[in-house]
């Protein structure tokens, strides 16, 4: 007899996220003024586009098209064979090598195009942490709650899950839950869908599939 049939099944509780937490727009503008032009791009790419700071630190020019930004590879911490650490692309959380994930982007974001791929002050390849540091001076300095760079990317999720977007028309909801999943990079559509169970719980009432409703592409630098 398999002693493991007989083990408890461990929580694994869906946590929501409180979006009266998250930074505002005009948080977020304030936060990538004082980063500064050299890292704000990634800044505005997690928050339009949902991106993982790794991500967001991979971003060529020619991944964006027809408004399509096609996310290929992440900067990842690597630690070489001689004990030292360097960054490195690799490939993204859930993917395999050569595997990718298109995700709608909005024409705002193309003045940021130039200032792509993101570099350190040296013009090498960034550290993630890079980004964390500099986010956590700029909250500092700026005297804001203790947001994470992570929050950019619940921001945006929240948004897509809540609201209609206007890639996907009027999907039915196991569609938009997929469409999300592949957005997001998440490991399954499942997980997306509990996700979304959260967040949902929290839409307005009444609300119909409207392309005037809210929606990610909302906060965006042309607002600015």
């Amino acid at each position: 007899m398999n002693p493991t049939t007989q083990a408890e099944k461990l929580e694994n509780p869906v946590i929501p996220v409180d979006d009266r937490k998250l930074p505002s727009f005009d948080e977020i503008t304030a936060i990538a003024k004082e980063i500064g032009p050299r890292l704000s791009p990634a800044e505005w790419l997690m928050t339009c586009c949902g991106l993982r700071i790794g991500e967001s630190l991979g971003v060529f020019p020619e991944d964006m098209r027809d408004g399509t930004l096609r996310i290929r590879r992440q900067v990842i911490r690597y630690k070489d064979t001689t004990g030292k650490y360097t960054p490195k692309y690799a490939p993204l959380k859930y993917r395999k090598e050569g595997e990718w994930r298109d995700i709608p982007v909005p024409a705002s974001l193309e003045p940021f195009i130039d200032r792509l791929p993101i570099r350190n002050a040296s013009g090498g390849m960034p550290y993630p942490d890079l980004l964390r540091k500099s986010w956590d001076r700029a909250i500092k300095r700026l005297e804001l709650p203790a947001y994470n760079p992570h929050d950019l990317r619940h921001r945006w999720t929240t948004a897509a899950l809540t609201n209609e977007c206007p890639s996907t028309r009027c999907l039915a909801g196991s569609d938009i839950v997929r469409s999300r999943s592949r957005w997001t990079g998440m490991a399954t559509s499942r997980r997306t869908g509990r996700s979304a169970a959260v967040r949902s719980s929290r839409r307005p009432s009444g609300r119909t599939c409207s392309h005037q409703a809210e929606r990610p592409q909302c906060a965006v630098p042309a607002r600015c």
